[in-house]
């Protein structure tokens, strides 16, 4: 199998107005940038297809579906869109600090009280709004919650869905609900579990199911 290409160097365009000021991260079928617009003479992050997976359907399909609903959403503990260019390229707005997952690989000690009480409370009004949109995060993780100062926003709905019937283990081990890793019926209850999930990985410092390969694995094999 051929090595993916580089990603877009500093310097280029990566979209007319967009100027990449570094790549941030690669994921199984995205890449995420950190670019400059000539708008907004700011900072924002672009999310695109990597160039290896721009025939790709599914992923394709998953941007563009994040993109239109964000474009929808207006909360403040929700990640905001600014653009979905051709491409598909989302332009989404620059968030301050660092997520929940980075505060406790920095640190070696538990996260207080009162900013997990804080947390919980950022969280659970980004996901009652999601819901009342007949909508699921299906992805809650200390990875997709920013954090700055005590103020949390949720990001990446790349894997959002309405209640019903999931596909057997899409979502994070460590932090999907028992029904994402059979299969089941998902509903506001599984967002629910990923808030739990979320906010013991602070107060204790690691995850409810650390390593725990075997308990999922057992999971997926359950009709």
């Amino acid at each position: 199998m051929s090595a993916a290409p580089p990603p877009v160097p500093a310097g280029m365009e990566l979209a007319p107005g967009y100027s990449v000021l570094g790549h941030l991260a690669r994921g199984e079928a995205l890449d995420v940038y950190d670019v400059w617009s000539e708008e907004r003479d700011c900072h924002c992050i672009a999310k695109l297809l990597r160039p290896d997976r721009a025939g790709d359907a599914g992923p394709r399909r998953r941007l563009l579906r994040e993109g239109r609903m964000l474009l929808g959403f207006a909360h403040p503990h929700i990640v905001r869109a600014y653009e979905l260019l051709r491409g598909p390229v989302l332009i989404l707005e620059t968030l301050t600090g660092g997520s929940v997952n980075d505060a406790i690989k920095r640190s070696a000690r538990r996260t207080p009280a009162p900013v997990v009480v804080q947390l919980g409370i950022h969280l659970c009004s980004a996901v009652h709004y999601l819901h009342r949109h007949e909508l699921l995060h299906a992805d809650i993780k200390p990875a997709n919650v920013m954090m700055d100062r005590g103020f949390c926003k949720l990001i990446d709905l790349s894997l959002a869905s309405r209640p019903g019937r999931a596909v057997r283990g899409r979502g994070t081990r460590a932090y999907m609900a028992p029904e994402q890793a059979r299969g089941g019926r998902i509903s506001a209850a599984t967002d629910v579990w990923g808030i739990g999930t979320v906010l013991y990985a602070a107060a204790v410092g690691a995850p409810p199911f650390p390593g725990d390969r075997g308990r999922y694995e057992q999971l997926e094999r359950t009709a």
